[in-house]
């Protein structure tokens, strides 16, 4: 009796969810969607209701169930609501967190201890969760390290409602005002296989490219720093000289210098331990509510198992959020 319940309530289910993605994904027109539902919903309805006389004698089970498996649904979706509206306080630009200093060192404002950050080397590779703005791991990595490495980049990824991604666009690399800092930003389908088994050499590939295709000039910004002469690229000279003696510094071939030594330095993927905590005064029903979120979330697997990371290159930072 369960499992008749069971079957038929999940043709009916099935039956107004594809006449949804009708409507939404595919935008048939209305009425030839109403009465393809209205024939199937129909002859659904009609077995279901049998189905349901059945309740009583252990159909039931399978109406708990689903009631059970719902409400798990519905406060996971208002957990993670909770926990966005909470992170979305700290979304602010990165010239809001660093800046230059007379010197042209760079050091953090004000509101952040305007301490000046220590170079670090080393190549690393901030996850991002937002994609924009920056990143809540990098905000607590310098507040509390007092640092920077030599080459950043803030890995996001952004899944599609698609089944794949065309390949064209799947990466999309931008610069931030900070020197040596990049953002890239994954699009994938729900059937992309996204990572290899390295994925630093798939970061380090993509922001190469971008170095060698971005040939506009570097933006007037306060924390651009005037690029000296260190090393020459491998693959040719870095700088010229001009007719008066000058020697002028070729600004993509210093960037990829850098790149390639930081990256042949050492690799480092940085994320953030959250951990989430109830603000004082919420009312009892709502942090019965959080309670049993925050539960559920420290029992579930971690993102990070699935992009096998390296755990000799992985530092996770901590930091508290309340929700």
């Amino acid at each position: 009796n369960a499992y008749g319940v069971c079957v038929i309530l999940v043709t009916f289910l099935t039956t107004c969810l594809v006449a949804l993605v009708a409507l939404i994904i595919w935008r048939l027109n209305p009425i030839l969607v109403l009465f393809g539902w209205l024939v199937f919903a129909t002859l659904d309805g009609a077995y279901l209701s049998s189905a349901l006389t059945k309740v009583p004698t252990g159909a039931w089970f399978t109406l708990v169930l689903a009631g059970l498996l719902s409400c798990i649904f519905i406060l996971w979706r208002f957990g993670k609501e909770q926990q966005w509206l909470a992170e979305a306080e700290d979304r602010f630009r990165p010239s809001h967190l660093v800046t230059q200093g007379e010197n042209g060192q760079l050091q953090l404002t004000p509101t952040f201890g305007g301490g000046s950050l220590t170079g670090l080397r080393g190549f690393a590779i901030f996850f991002d969760k937002a994609g924009d703005m920056t990143p809540t791991v990098f905000i607590q990595f310098l507040s509390k390290f007092v640092a920077i490495p030599e080459v950043v980049v803030f890995f996001h990824l952004r899944p599609l409602h698609m089944p794949s991604c065309p390949v064209e666009r799947r990466y999309t690399v931008t610069r931030t005002v900070i020197p040596n800092c990049y953002r890239l930003v994954i699009r994938h389908g729900y059937t992309d296989e996204v990572f290899t088994e390295n994925v630093s050499r798939l970061v380090y590939e993509e922001i190469r490219k971008f170095i060698i295709s971005d040939q506009s000039t570097p933006r007037k910004s306060p924390l651009i720093v005037s690029e000296k002469s260190t090393e020459s690229d491998p693959a040719g000279s870095s700088s010229s000289s001009t007719e008066d003696g000058n020697i002028e510094i070729d600004p993509t071939a210093v960037r990829l210098a850098e790149l390639q030594k930081a990256y042949d330095k050492q690799v480092l993927y940085i994320v953030g331990k959250e951990q989430m905590r109830i603000r004082e005064g919420t009312k009892i029903g709502r942090r019965m509510l959080l309670n049993a979120f925050l539960w559920l979330r420290e029992n579930t697997r971690s993102k990070i198992a699935s992009l096998k990371v390296p755990t000799d290159k992985l530092v996770e930072v901590g930091f508290i959020k309340e929700i």
